[in-house]
């Protein structure tokens, strides 16, 4: 299944934050990869934006390079686009 555009490009940003993370604390996919207990190619399509159908994994990641969900986004803007519905 395809993702949407505003998937991929989340995806992207979260794989570019991930990637910067790893690297910020001088860790190679490799490395990270043993942290979350995955391999070196999933590393690589997250960081790529490819692997975004393994949330755990993907969160995992951020969990290991002590980051917080949250913060992978707040240096962006908010957008502006509609609005969702109330859940």
């Amino acid at each position: 299944m395809a993702l949407s555009t505003a998937e991929a490009r989340l995806a992207q940003e979260f794989g570019a934050a991930i990637r910067a993370r790893r690297k910020a604390l001088g860790h190679s996919q490799a490395d990270l990869a043993g942290m979350i207990g995955t391999n070196r190619r999933f590393v690589s399509e997250l960081e790529r934006g490819k692997g975004t159908s393994y949330l755990a994994p993907a969160l995992a990641a951020a969990e290991a390079l002590g980051m917080r969900i949250g913060n992978l986004f707040t240096d962006r803007p908010l957008s502006f686009g509609p609005k969702l519905p109330p859940l």
